[in-house]
């Protein structure tokens, strides 16, 4: 079964309780024309990528254009529940070995996916990096929301790290 219920089975509770969800999102940030949410959780295994995948699959079906970032370089997990190759992606674009920010569509309408990419060596400091900043600053111009994935704040800093670039958090 598909981690993505909120697309397979919007009737579902689980999914009404996503559309919730959504709702007191709006009002975050509601007099900017973007908003950007990480969300995080104290261990692996808590369900984040579940969460945020449905997230932004309920933000995207109330036609708000979403970009999913999956900045977890550590252990990403977002290209599988799109069953897409994690090919070029975050730590690719960070670590200047690709020449843009590698977008891809999902088969959900207004969402869209940047993957984490090849597994860096030092992934704190790539999304300590200015270019990380400037990246969601752009992001801004061209998507409603931007929701970020990230490694769990109770194990690594880089969550920590993502947090100041955001304008709200999210622990699952």
């Amino acid at each position: 079964m598909s981690e993505l219920i909120t697309k397979y089975d919007p009737k579902s509770p689980i999914s009404e309780a996503f559309r919730l969800l959504r709702t007191n999102i709006q009002y975050i940030n509601k007099d900017e024309k973007s908003t950007a949410i990480m969300l995080t959780s104290t261990t692996p295994a808590n369900g984040k990528t579940f969460v945020t995948a449905n997230l932004a699959i309920t933000l995207a079906q109330a036609n708000k254009r979403v970009i999913l970032v999956d900045s977890d370089i550590r252990k990403p997990r977002l290209h599988k529940v799109f069953e897409l190759e994690n090919e070029l992606g975050l730590s690719d674009y960070l670590s200047n070995s690709t020449d843009g920010l590698y977008i891809r569509k999902t088969n959900v309408e207004n969402l869209f996916v940047v993957q984490s990419g090849a597994i860096s060596p030092n992934p704190t400091a790539l999304l300590q990096s200015e270019k990380f900043e400037v990246m969601i600053e752009t992001l801004r111009k061209y998507f409603d929301y931007i929701i970020v994935d990230t490694a769990p704040i109770g194990v690594v800093i880089d969550a920590a790290i993502i947090a100041q670039k955001c304008d709200a958090s999210i622990l699952v």
